[in-house]
């Protein structure tokens, strides 16, 4: 016998205009309470579900995509950039990594590590389901809830439709600052003189490589590749001109394999879903173009197209203005605060967003080693909400600094334990002190600079 069921439509009304349309009051059912809310699953929300996990809290941790770990993940990056001197959950992942034979150094010179994408994933499933935490893939945040001026969750569409999630503390470890922004939050975007953020990157993995192939004959490689792509001038960006971007290729685990990070797009803004859309068709074109050019050289007939990333690699989007706003100048005097939640340390790294256009960059500007203070991760105006990542406060150019995973996974447990503490103690996360939450940091193993 067939069991007929109906999804209650909901009343919505065409603007005369067609505009707009205008939605009727909804109920929405509340899915689960919570202490603690971590919206992205990627490098800070990982370190922030599982710092709120070992503190006690209750937490739940909401991603879009159908795994753990992000631009890691589901968007092939590699190398974990900026992963030394984190401590705690930062090590503990390496170590986990370590002990599946998943870890490798690319350039051995800079400290630069690669994992394999695919026990990354295994890895961290396993480190949550041990956790407690719980996941819920394919679950967009669409909304924020907001009740007397504080954000106390969260709103999820996902098949099984509209859902609110209540949480004493929230964290938006989004990169974008979706949640921070549905609840009000006041935002930056791009650089000051423009507007336009650093342009997005679609990896992509191939195998075939010589067995010889290591970090001496990458170098040969890459020589050989950025000569065919110049005389061949490939238009490594949507509609807005032509640049001409050597590829790296990244050793990974498994013999024959590398990462590779090549496609380039210009002035296409992570918030715009219809050029973000053209730009990952965009760059599977390009991907499978370049591995045609690659085949070509001798040495490499064998090289084979494994796969292009599920996700863009967004390196900037809005970024949440904050109690305080990290600046070049705080990165320039390697600025240590008593407050603070991690160290950065990787250099200023501004892919140009506007080729030719005549506008400094500041790449590679010079910097010293710094640390990142808990008072950038507590948005200005709004309550009960922390953030963490890429979309933390600070300047377009100290950003281009923190926005890597290895220091996106420390500011992630600060803000995790930060949340659990407020949520233990019905505390404002405003209200936290921040030297003692630094000093309970320390306790478990994070690592600051003095």
């Amino acid at each position: 016998m067939k069991i007929r069921q109906q999804v209650p439509a909901h009343p919505m009304k065409i603007d005369p205009s067609r505009h707009t349309v205008v939605e009727s009051p909804r109920q929405t059912r509340v899915r689960g309470e919570y202490d603690v809310l971590v919206a992205g699953g990627g490098a800070a929300g990982i370190g922030a579900a599982l710092a709120a996990a070992r503190s006690g809290a209750k937490t739940v941790l909401l991603e879009r995509h159908g795994m753990l770990g992000g631009v890691w993940t589901a968007g092939l990056l590699n190398p974990l950039f900026d992963w030394q001197k984190k401590g705690w959950l930062v090590d503990e992942l390496v170590t986990r990594l370590k002990a599946r034979g998943a870890w490798t150094a690319w350039k051995p010179e800079r400290d630069w590590w690669c994992f394999d994408t695919e026990v990354m994933k295994n890895v961290l499933d396993q480190w949550f389901l041990e956790s407690g935490i719980e996941v819920l893939f394919h679950a967009p945040v669409v909304d924020a809830i907001t009740d007397g001026g504080r954000v106390q969750g969260a709103v999820i569409e996902s098949k099984a439709g509209r859902e609110a999630l209540l949480a004493k503390v929230s964290i938006d470890a989004s990169g974008d600052g979706d949640l921070a922004a549905f609840a009000g939050a006041a935002f930056d975007l791009g650089r000051e003189v423009d507007g336009l953020c650093q342009p997005m990157t679609l990896m992509f993995e191939i195998d075939g490589l010589p067995p010889a192939f290591n970090q001496e004959t990458s170098e040969w490689l890459h020589d050989a590749l950025a000569k065919s792509l110049r005389e061949l001038r490939l238009p490594y960006a949507l509609p807005f001109g032509r640049v001409n971007y050597a590829p790296w290729i990244i050793n990974l685990p498994r013999a024959g394999a590398a990462a590779v990070q090549h496609t380039h797009h210009y002035r296409v803004g992570a918030l715009d879903t219809a050029a973000t859309s053209l730009a990952m068709m965009e760059g599977r074109r390009l991907a499978a173009e370049a591995v045609e050019i690659m085949r070509g050289i001798p040495g490499l007939e064998k090289v084979r197209l494994v796969q292009t990333a599920a996700a863009m690699g967004i390196r900037e989007a809005r970024r949440i203005a904050g109690a305080y706003r990290l600046s070049m100048e705080d990165l320039q005097a390697g600025r240590r605060f008593d407050d603070a939640v991690t160290t950065g340390g990787f250099g200023v790294d501004i892919h140009e967003p506007a080729p030719g256009a005549g506008v400094p960059s500041g790449h590679h500007a010079p910097m010293k080693a710094y640390e990142i203070p808990y008072r950038c991760l507590v948005p200005s105006g709004v309550d009960g909400l922390l953030t963490a990542g890429r979309c933390i406060s600070g300047s377009h150019e100290a950003h281009a600094s923190y926005r890597v995973t290895g220091t996106a996974m420390g500011m992630g447990q600060g803000a995790g334990l930060a949340a659990a503490w407020a949520a233990k103690e019905g505390r404002s996360v405003g209200t936290l002190d921040g030297a003692e939450l630094r000093r309970r940091l320390a306790e478990r193993g994070a690592i600051f600079l003095g």
